[in-house]
């Protein structure tokens, strides 16, 4: 009897057992592309189920820079670094100037993995995450005197065949109010924004709309050539910005087959546009105890309409939901500020 049931035990995989759709639901929390395709070697099983996930997480890689090998003498690598430190500190000098327009170029240079996604004939959502990249590795840090804190900014835009609507949330700096800190007069307004401050406020705009419509280029054939899906998020590493699709959205690009649209060999083009802006020299925030300087809001719209038509400010606001809820606070006192400014750009 007993030798009876140790050959059955070991002649069925007891894991056969287990219904295709719990192997599927499993696999469909897995998410992660490079992991699905591990799986998928296994066995012929896993081959046939885990293709039929809804969702896939793809990460890309970071580009592989050039390495140059020196000779490894001493002395020639002292002299080789001597003269090399100075050109490369010009050379940098020289592109800071239109560091923007390099990014937006260097950025298009990655591409979506296709042939990865080829198995994955059903998914319904896709998350795409995006290495850092130049400016894009800025972000904030709190310091031990949480005083000094750099620059933040964040973003999500919506996109169809073009742009739909930008939030975008920034300040100058962002840090913990101190205890002994002098008390000041929550949400501050001056009289008017400076020139300076103006214009350090559409360099970020452009940036983060140059960023949306580059991620919307790069997703296009991608999203074209999956028939079932639903639901795009393009992410990148700093968590900086996302652009988002969905359903409605990716069935008008879809839609662009055969309309003889301008061929663009690098991102895809920006309409004319219509921006509110509202800005607090200083914002307190009691809820979060934190404060932040030069704090901005933005709401883009396209200039003709279009797919931002019909919401309110408050609700592409609420939607954009920035994934902290510090920014969620800064958002809604900002839009109860009396200035706000009215902005329009052509197209781009």
């Amino acid at each position: 009897m007993n030798s009876s049931c140790k050959e059955i035990v070991e002649s069925d995989d007891l894991f056969d057992r287990v219904p295709d759709e719990i192997v599927r639901s499993i696999f469909n929390k897995l998410h992660d592309a490079k992991s699905l395709c591990s799986s998928m070697a296994v066995c012929k099983r896993f081959h046939s189920i885990a293709p039929q996930v809804d969702q896939i997480y793809l990460p890309i890689p970071q580009k592989k820079a050039a390495v140059k090998e020196f000779d490894k003498n001493f002395f020639n690598s002292v002299v080789v670094k001597t003269l090399m430190k100075p050109l490369h500190f010009i050379s940098q000098m020289i592109k800071s100037k239109s560091r923007n327009d390099d990014d937006d170029l260097d950025f298009c240079s990655y591409h979506v993995p296709d042939e990865l996604l080829k198995p994955f004939e059903e998914i319904r959502g896709l998350h795409l995450r995006l290495p850092c990249h130049g400016n894009q590795k800025l972000g904030f840090k709190i310091g031990k005197s949480s005083k000094n804190l750099t620059t933040f900014l964040r973003w999500k835009a919506e996109f169809g065949r073009e742009l739909h609507s930008c939030v975008m949330i920034g300040a100058k700096s962002r840090s913990k109010k101190l205890e002994n800190e002098d008390k000041h007069e929550s949400g501050r307004e001056s009289v008017v924004m400076s020139e300076p401050e103006l214009k350090l406020r559409i360099v970020w705009t452009i940036s983060c709309l140059i960023a949306a419509s580059a991620r919307h280029y790069l997703i296009q054939d991608t999203v074209k050539s999956q028939k079932m899906i639903e639901n795009v998020v393009i992410s990148d590493e700093s968590d900086q910005g996302r652009l988002c699709m969905n359903k409605e959205q990716i069935d008008e690009l879809k839609g662009l087959k055969g309309k003889g649209d301008e061929v663009l060999e690098y991102r895809s083009r920006v309409p004319a546009l219509r921006m509110k802006m509202w800005y607090l020299e200083r914002l307190e925030l009691p809820d979060s105890g934190e404060v932040m300087e030069g704090a901005t809001l933005v709401v883009i719209r396209p200039a003709g309409g279009g797919g931002g038509e019909g919401r309110s400010d408050a609700d592409l606001v609420d939607a954009a939901a920035f994934g902290e809820e510090v920014l969620g606070e800064a958002a809604r006192k900002l839009m109860v500020a009396k200035r706000c400014y009215t902005l329009e750009m052509n197209s781009f």
